[in-house]
């Protein structure tokens, strides 16, 4: 993803809490300069429409949706890697709940075949990190070795959006990250050889 300029970032943040707050229907290029405080000319400086500012918003959560970096000099294991993948997503969504909000709402770009197709690469991308940790644990008999690598994926990344969903749902009344590890530690009793 190339560099954002400041105006760029600020423009997909405002987008991101208008579709948040108020719903996709109210994300229009008006509203979002208007809560920017510049004119609709000045934003198409930097996005040509509100299709590009979509565009850019799955832009920022495929480079967000990257697996963090793992402490230099500090070996983890396939299962403490999942774990520091699911601990970096409730990280982030516990200071940008918007963000939460947004990232879990696919719907709002299914009937558009350019934005589908983008959500859905972000997606396979998550499946294809999680299952290699997946394989690579029940290599090192760190998971059991009879599980489905795919349905294993879909419970550990299932469980997360579902207990995300429920924070959003419930005002973010709960520490995400604290439930969020309970769920963790959880799954890694069911899944153990």
């Amino acid at each position: 993803m190339k560099e954002l300029s400041e105006r760029q970032q600020q423009i997909l943040n405002t987008s991101i809490s208008i579709i948040a707050q108020e719903g996709i229907q109210n994300l229009t290029t008006k509203n979002i300069a208007s809560q920017i405080g510049v004119s609709e000319a000045a934003l198409y400086r930097h996005y040509e429409n509100k299709h590009a500012i979509l565009k850019g918003i799955l832009d920022m959560f495929k480079e967000l949706s990257k697996m963090p970096e793992i402490p230099e000099g500090k070996e983890l294991s396939p299962v403490e890697k999942i774990e520091l993948f699911l601990m970096d997503r409730y990280t982030k969504f516990s200071t940008n709940p918007d963000l939460a909000k947004v990232m879990f709402s696919e719907a709002i770009f299914v009937n558009d075949k350019e934005l589908a197709d983008k959500a859905r690469s972000i997606m396979h991308n998550h499946k294809e990190i999680i299952v290699k940790f997946i394989k690579d644990g029940m290599k090192e008999k760190l998971i059991n070795k009879d599980l489905d690598p795919i349905s294993t994926f879909r419970t550990v990344i299932g469980s997360m959006r579902l207990l995300v969903t429920q924070w959003c749902y419930n005002g973010n009344a709960f520490d995400l990250k604290k439930e969020g590890m309970n769920l963790w530690n959880n799954i890694k009793i069911m899944i153990n050889p």
